[in-house]
């Protein structure tokens, strides 16, 4: 998702707080392609956000090669 959507999903009151908290590694950095936004993984925002909570969060393995699926 896009720096304004992660935002408003971390509860964060604007997209500069969250990017500072970002910077700051309370959440974690994007992926970054050539020619594209910078965008974050729902489920590692979820696993930051059950983390600070003091809940527990597994995160699956993420397939990123879709031939492993096959």
């Amino acid at each position: 998702m896009t720096a304004d959507l992660a935002a408003g999903f971390c509860g964060e009151p604007s997209v500069e707080a969250f990017l500072r908290k970002v910077e700051q590694g309370i959440y974690p950095g994007p992926k970054r392609e050539p020619g594209s936004l910078p965008k974050w993984h729902r489920r590692k925002l979820e696993h930051t956000i059950a983390r600070r909570h003091g809940l527990r969060f597994e995160i699956p393995n993420l397939v990123e090669d879709a031939s492993e699926l096959i």
